[in-house]
């Protein structure tokens, strides 16, 4: 009975999924090469400038070879979502070690870019939760375990 249900589950997801893939214009899919390589061709030149002038700026192309931008969207910040995080999200990087123990250390030491502070919080965190779950293991005055 519960392999039925999963076959169903699974049919319906899939039916859903055509579904979207059905509704999207076949103008957005459109491929069309002579588009592509022209722009391209305005990322080759570009390429080719900077190559030959390795100490070149954003500035000085500006100044120097403004032919070589037109058609690009340029962006003036250089904030990004990729930027390593100092934090650990939510709690510090103690209670990711103390409540994950090795996958919380990984985690820590993965989002913070190994930022030594925090993976060495979490480490701590993990040998103290390894501690105390090997007390806990060897007295256990309720019978719990």
């Amino acid at each position: 009975m519960k392999t039925k249900w999963n076959l169903l589950l699974i049919f319906l997801f899939c039916a859903t999924i055509s579904g979207f893939a059905a509704t999207s214009s076949a103008a957005d899919l459109e491929y069309k090469e002579q588009t592509v390589d022209n722009e391209f061709a305005k990322i080759e030149k570009l390429e080719q400038f900077l190559v030959s002038h390795p100490k070149a700026t954003l500035e000085t192309v500006k100044k120097t070879n403004p032919e070589l931008l037109e058609g690009f969207e340029l962006i003036a910040t250089t904030e990004t979502n990729f930027s390593p995080t100092k934090e650990m999200p939510i709690v510090g990087g103690f209670w990711w070690g103390c409540c994950l123990g090795i996958v919380g250390l990984g985690l820590v030491y993965f989002i913070t870019d190994n930022d030594k502070d925090q993976v060495r919080q979490a480490l701590w965190g993990c040998i103290i939760a390894t501690i105390l779950w090997g007390i806990g293991g060897i007295w256990n005055p309720f019978g719990w375990f």
